[in-house]
Formats: structure tokens, sequence, C-alpha cells
């Protein structure tokens, strides 16, 4: 119990850390064309020029506000061993330091939260004044379909349905058929028959699988839907990110989709393709977020980047779904092989986006979007994580290099159940 806390704890702190809170709207405008994956300076091994020395603070170079690795330290020791600042008496500042460092970081929690309701309070707001106004075309974005010939007819590409829907698990007669609800709600574990998932998938590259998903109807439709949602909050007070970030589909009221891809995308495809190059048994978190890519990026388009560097995700598995704009060139997205692996950093390839094809790849495959030389681009992307497995027994830096792969007499983790 003690080792999931911890990697629990490690993993939260980690995400805290290296997201910027509080900027101001200038700085934030400047950010709408770059290229960076957040808003937090990496110094990279150079020395930060604020950066106090050891005289300066005490005896010791100890500075967790400063340093994140002095952070994550002392809160492996405060989880692991009893009585733990007992051991600080060599200098006593230490401690108001540790503290001024953790009261830090549950501010930015605090604060973040606080932003979260306030935001989720004034788009509900908006969703309900604006429905009824909602063409009945586009309607099929905000209500949940109720039947199976819903999701047939009106979301998925007919390569997907044939896949999916001719799988034992929806054709057998000799045990109940899940309903919609069913599998919204994670009552059910989707089944999905491998030889159907051989026709209608591409491995583009290791751990990177192409495939037809969504239809282009359905793709517009939403694509529409938040641009429009975007424009509906440019004059709200606790909306004016809303085009300067990523779009995020729970906070528009289209929480279905994130659950329905989930779970019956996402969760059945990762267990026979990456469970044991990934060594996670199964998935139980999601986020979904509408990206925009742009020539000229613009907050009112909902498109925030000319380009995005390489990078791996926050996520076990990465769902992709290309969602045009179909004139768009550039902004290929180009694959550098997995982190912590020997082949690390070394180019694989890239891919032209498609409306409505998707790619599903481990998220410690290094990757970026190239930058886009005409019109726009979106993706609606899911990043899946396995907090009941994979990070709860790992650190975040074991899980980002892989280490959790090598020899395990040689290299524990200070998460894993054996680490003493």
């Amino acid at each position: 119990m003690i080792a999931r806390i911890t990697s629990f704890t490690f993993f939260i702190i980690y995400s805290i850390m290296n997201v910027s809170c509080g900027k101001s709207r200038s700085h934030r405008s400047e950010l709408i064309v770059g290229g960076a994956i957040n808003e937090k300076e990496r110094f990279y091994g150079k020395a930060k020029n604020n950066r106090t020395k050891a005289n300066e603070i005490g005896k010791t170079n100890f500075d967790p506000q400063q340093n994140s690795a002095h952070l994550l330290h002392a809160i492996v020791g405060l989880d692991r061993y009893p009585s733990y600042l007992s051991r600080w008496n060599y200098d006593n500042g230490d401690i108001d330091r540790l503290e001024a460092a953790l009261e830090e970081q549950l501010d930015k929690v605090r604060k973040q939260k606080q932003q979260l309701s306030e935001q989720n309070s004034s788009i509900s707001s908006i969703l309900q004044n604006n429905y009824k106004n909602v063409k009945s075309n586009n309607r099929c974005i905000f209500d949940v379909p109720s039947t199976w010939d819903e999701v047939r007819e009106k979301i998925l590409h007919p390569s997907a349905s044939k896949a999916i829907f001719g799988s034992k698990f929806f054709q057998s007669k000799s045990h109940y058929i899940p309903t919609v609800q069913d599998v919204l709600s994670g009552k059910v574990n989707v089944q999905l028959d491998l030889h159907m998932l051989t026709e209608w998938m591409e491995e583009e590259y290791f751990d990177v699988y192409s495939f037809p998903l969504l239809s282009k109807e359905f793709c517009q439709n939403l694509k529409k839907a938040m641009k429009e949602m975007i424009s509906s909050c440019s004059e709200e007070p606790n909306l004016h990110d809303m085009g300067r970030k990523p779009t995020d589909i729970d906070s528009i009221g289209i929480s279905w989709l994130n659950n329905l891809l989930f779970h019956l995308i996402i969760r059945p495809l990762s267990s026979e393709l990456f469970g044991t190059t990934e060594g996670f048994k199964d998935l139980d978190w999601r986020q979904g977020y509408l990206a925009g890519y742009s020539y000229n990026p613009s907050s009112e388009n909902g498109a925030q980047r000319q380009r995005l560097v390489p990078h791996t995700d926050d996520s076990e598995v990465t769902l992709n779904i290309g969602m045009g704009d179909e004139n768009f060139e550039g902004g290929d997205l180009a694959f550098w092989n997995l982190r912590g692996s020997s082949q690390e950093g070394k180019f694989v390839g890239q891919i032209h986006p498609r409306m409505g094809y998707a790619l599903l790849h481990s998220g410690r495959h290094l990757h970026e979007v190239q930058e886009v030389t005409k019109g726009d681009r979106f993706a609606y992307i899911i990043w899946a994580r396995s907090w009941g497995n994979t990070r709860g027994e790992v650190c975040p830096c074991c899980w980002l290099t892989r280490r959790q792969n090598t020899n395990q007499s040689k290299h524990q983790c200070i998460c894993a159940p054996k680490w003493n």
C-alpha cells in the first residue's frame, strides 16, 4: 500500500510542477504561436540565474522550490520513514523551505481546482442557453446515443462499424449484448476479435497503428461545435482562455464521446496491441481534447499553434484522430521512436493526418507535429492511463524512461513493492 500511495503522489506532484499557473494574459497571447509543450521554462542542466546559492539560504543546497528533484526526494522520505524530519536538525531552515515548497504546490491545486469549477459552471450555463439554438444536424454531438444503430450511422466510419460490430462480442446469441449505456458506464469489458482488427488496422511503425474511425460528417459537426463554443465563451470573464489552449471535451458537455471511444475502442484495442510492450493490464482513466494548428494561429479559430516540438504524452496510450480541415498542408505527425529505448530519438517516419482516421500509439513514443504551411489542422486526442496498474508501481522517472522494463533484480523503482 505504501508503494502505491507514493507512486500516485509522485505522478500528481510531477504533473503539477510541470504546468504553469497564473500567467498574465499578455504572456499567454505570446504562447499562441509557440511550439513548446507547456509554459514552464526548461533549463536542461543549465544553472538557473535565480537559483540561490547554499551560503545564501543556509548550510545546505536544499532548495525544493527551485529544484523538483529535492522536492521529490523529500516526499519519498515523508511517505516512507516514520519521524522523517527528526533527521533534519542539521539545518532547520531546510524544513521551512520544504514546507514552503509543499504549500506552493498545494496552492496550485487549490487555484486550479477553483478555476476549473468556475469554468465548468460558466460553460454549463452557456450550454443550457444555447442548446435550443443548435441545428438539428449538430444535435448528435450533445445528445448521447441510445442505440448502437445511432453509433453506426451517425458517428463511426463504416470500416470501424464492420470491425467492431462484426466481433463475436456483439454477435453472440449465447450471452447478453451490452447496451450503449453499459459500455459508456464501463460496466462491461468490450472484446474485439483479432481477425477483424487485422482487416481494419495498419501497423505504420512499432507501437503505432492507423485505422478509419469516425465519419467525416461527425468530425465536421464536432469541430463546428468546438468553434461555436469558443465564440460563445469569448465574453465570459472565466473563459478567456477558451481557444488559447486545446478544448477539453468533458468541459463542453460531450463526455459521452470520450467514454464511448475509451471503452469501445481504446481499452479493447490496447489490451491486444500494447499489453505486452507497455506492461499494463487495463486502462482506467482518460482525457479527451481538441487541438488546433494553423499557418496563422488564432484563439478565435481554436488553432493555437503552428507546430509542436518532439515530445511524449502523459499517457500509456494515445488516440489521435484527424479532424481536418481537408486542405491544410504540412502538419505531419512525425515519430522519433520510444522514450527509454535504444532507438530513442531516431526518426521513424511521418504520417499526414486524414479526417476521421485515427492513430493509436504508445504515449511514450516521441512524436511531433510538423509546421503547418497552409490552412488549419485539427485533431481530437484522447490520453489513456493505467492508475490501477502501471502508475501504481513506478515513479514518473522510471515510467518515462521505461526503466521498469529492465532487469528487475538490479533496477527496482522506489515505488515498487520490494524497495526498502
